[in-house]
């Protein structure tokens, strides 16, 4: 694995790699370190090269440095500025979560850097009938963190995320591989020390992401007539585990919007860190089949 870093006009933005092949780029969730999603990168570096990127937010930055508010399509010029440093060809891109937005930024404003893209349960929650109202809840768990109520910040937006009411269903579900035959009676995978010793550092940067991050990414409303336009390209994917859980609803509310299938991934809304030996070989077959499709960019 080789690490680096590039350096963007206000911030820099760390990076790992490794393995050979086509290009592809994991954008992580949350806070958005990379390294949450080393597991997973290692199951797929045998056909890949793999790039998982750590955004500003969790990159070390030169000091003096003041992260404040952060901005979807800000953090996709950092994935843009990325790919233009590292790749000689368009990389598939794979975002979750936050990342998730991140991606269809870049895919809806520089469409050129992506040859396709997995957007893996985006919390967008203004594709809901009752944004306005998740909206003032995110809202107000931000407004708690920053009154230094962290745990009470943490179990708000933990119960805001449980979501039963089925409002959308998307045009048509699929799978990729044979990862569902034997899924039932599976359990996450332990974590191994290092992930357990990086949890704890990231655990510091959960302040900035409850202040800086929560409302911006989850209010984030991209160009969705830009998404159509690449509908070919990008392929919403959920948990099959994330039935009960909003960002299942808001995917499924992005793939009915753009008449897209959903994609059934192994685990929930983390599957990619807590269960990657499954979400990684459902995930290869995703893209071994959909990269036949799509020509090099």
């Amino acid at each position: 694995m080789r690490q680096g870093t590039i350096t963007r006009e206000d911030a820099t933005v760390d990076y790992m790699r490794r393995g050979g092949g086509p290009p592809l780029l994991f954008i992580p969730g949350g806070s958005g370190h990379g390294g949450v999603l080393e597991r997973l990168a290692a199951q797929l570096a045998d056909a890949y090269d793999v790039v998982t990127m750590s955004s500003r937010v969790a990159s070390p930055q030169q000091p003096g440095t003041v992260l404040g508010d952060q901005h979807p399509k800000v953090h996709a010029e950092d994935a843009a500025g990325l790919i233009e440093s590292l790749f000689d060809e368009a990389p598939i891109v794979v975002g979750f979560s936050s990342g998730a937005v991140t991606t269809l930024e870049l895919l809806a404003r520089h469409p050129e850097h992506a040859r396709f893209a997995v957007v893996h349960e985006p919390p967008l929650v203004h594709l809901l009938p009752e944004a306005a109202r998740l909206r003032a809840e995110l809202g107000s768990v931000r407004d708690r963190a920053r009154a230094e109520d962290f745990a009470g910040a943490g179990a708000a937006l933990a119960a805001l995320m449980i979501d039963t009411n089925i409002r959308f269903e998307a045009p048509a579900v699929r799978r990729f591989g044979t990862w569902a035959d034997d899924y039932a009676g599976t359990a996450p995978e332990a974590p191994t020390p290092e992930l357990l010793e990086l949890m704890g550092r990231l655990s510091e940067l959960q302040p900035l992401f409850l202040e800086h991050m929560l409302v911006q990414f989850t209010g984030c409303e991209p160009d969705l007539a830009a998404l159509e336009a690449q509908a070919d390209r990008l392929i919403p994917a959920v948990g099959v585990d994330s039935r009960k859980d909003l960002p299942f609803q808001t995917t499924a509310a992005l793939a009915s919007r753009l008449g897209l299938p959903l994609t059934e991934l192994p685990g929930g809304h983390l599957g990619s860190v807590d269960r990657p030996t499954q979400f990684g070989s459902a995930l290869g077959s995703l893209l071994n089949e959909s990269i036949g499709l799509v020509p090099p960019q």
